[in-house]
C-alpha cells in the first residue's frame, strides 16, 4: 500500500494535464513534460549505535553496519506540468519522478567493539548485498520566472519526498573473533527517509534545440530503520530492532542537460547526486524474550551517486 501511494502522489502532476485545462481561463497556455529514464547509481550507507557492552560499560560506537559501493540499476519516470498566462514572464508549474532501482552487487560490514571510539573489535563480518532494491520518488509546486526571451528560467521550489533502501545480507564470513562462514545468513535492514523540502530549479537555453538543467534542493526528512537480523535466536523476528530519528537532512543536486532531436522529442542526460544524514535518533531491540531495549542511535549516512539516460515527450 505504501509504494501505491507514493507513486500516486508522483503521477499527480501527469494526472493535472487533464484537470488544469478544464478550470483556466483561455488567455492561459500549459505545456507538459513526460519522460522515461533508465541508469546505474552506487549507493553508500551506514549506521552505529551506542549502548552498554557485556560488562555494563556505556560505549559511545557499540555497533555499527557499513555498507560499501551498492551498485543498482534504475528505471524512472518523470513529469511537469506549467501553467500561465502566453504574454506573462511569469509561470506556476508542478513536477514529480520517481525511480526503482535493483541492487545488483554490495559489500556490507557488520563490527562490534567493546571499547570507546571503535576500539577492542569483539566482532566483525562481511556479507553480500544484493537482489534487493531502492525507490525514490518526489512531487513538487513551483513558480518560475523566465528571463532574456525565454533563455534563462529560474523557479523556486517546494515538495514532498520519499526514499527506500531495503538491504539484505547474506554470503557472510565471520573475521573476528575467528574465520568463519556464517551459514544460512539472510538479514534485512529496510530503511525509509521521508519529509519536506524547498529548492531552486534553474534553465539555461543557449540554442533553440539544447537545454541545460539543474536543480538543488534542502530536505527536512524523518528517517526509520528496521531490521531482521535472523541468525540472532536471542533477537525477535520478523523485527529485531528498530531506528527512528527525527533529527534529518538531506542534500540533493541534479544536473543535465538535453537535445531537442525531433518534434517534441528530447533526449536527456541526467547526474544525480543525494547526501543525507540522520542524528541523535533511538534504537529499539527487541528480544525472544518480548522484552525491548532501548538505546542510542548516533547517526545514519546515505550518499547516493547516479547518471541516468532518458527520453522526454513534449506536448
Amino acid at each position: 500500500m505504501k509504494h501505491i501511494t507514493i507513486l500516486l502522489l508522483s503521477s499527480v502532476c501527469l494526472a493535472g494535464s487533464l484537470i488544469i485545462p478544464q478550470i483556466v481561463e483561455a488567455e492561459f497556455s500549459n505545456t507538459m513534460e513526460f519522460g522515461l529514464h533508465s541508469g546505474f547509481r552506487v549507493d553508500e550507507f551506514d549506521w552505529n549505535i551506542a549502548g552498554y557492552n557485556g560488562q555494563g560499560q556505556y560505549i559511545n560506537v557499540l555497533s555499527e553496519l557499513d555498507w560499501e559501493d551498492l551498485e543498482i540499476i534504475q528505471l524512472g519516470a518523470t513529469g511537469k506540468l506549467s501553467v500561465g498566462k502566453s504574454t506573462a514572464e511569469y509561470s506556476v508549474y508542478i513536477r514529480g519522478s520517481v525511480d526503482y532501482g535493483w541492487i545488483s552487487d554490495g559489500i556490507a560490514r557488520d563490527s562490534d567493539y567493546n571499547g570507546n571510539n571503535r576500539t577492542m573489535e569483539i566482532y566483525r563480518s562481511i556479507s553480500a548485498t544484493e537482489n534487493d532494491n531502492v525507490l525514490d520518488s518526489s512531487i513538487g509546486l513551483g513558480i518560475e520566472k523566465k528571463y532574456w526571451q525565454d533563455i534563462l528560467s529560474i523557479g523556486l521550489l517546494g515538495g514532498y519526498s520519499y526514499h527506500e533502501q531495503n538491504m539484505r545480507l547474506t554470503n557472510g564470513e565471520m573475521l573476528v573473533p575467528e574465520n568463519n562462514t556464517l551459514i544460512g545468513l539472510n538479514s534485512t535492514y529496510d530503511s525509509t527517509w521521508q519529509g519536506f523540502f524547498g529548492g531552486i530549479d534553474l534553465e539555461l537555453r543557449p540554442a533553440p534545440h539544447f537545454l541545460f538543467f539543474g536543480t538543488i534542493q534542502y530536505h527536512w526528512p524523518d528517517f526509520e530503520g528496521e531490521a531482521d537480523w535472523n541468525l540472532r535466536d536471542d533477537f525477535a523476528h520478523p523485527v529485531s530492532f528498530r531506528h527512528n530519528a527525527d533529527k534529518a537532512d538531506g542534500f540533493v543536486c541534479i544536473l543535465g542537460g538535453n537535445y531537442l532531436f525531433s518534434s517534441g522529442w528530447i533526449l536527456d542526460l541526467a547526474f544525480v547526486y543525494r547526501n543525507f544524514s540522520a542524528s541523535d535518533g533511538m534504537d529499539l531491540t527487541f528480544l525472544n524474550s518480548g522484552a525491548t531495549l532501548t538505546t542510542k542511535l548516533n547517526e545514519v549516512n546515505w550518499q547516493s551517486s547516479a547518471v541516468n539516460v532518458g527520453l522526454t515527450y513534449r506536448f
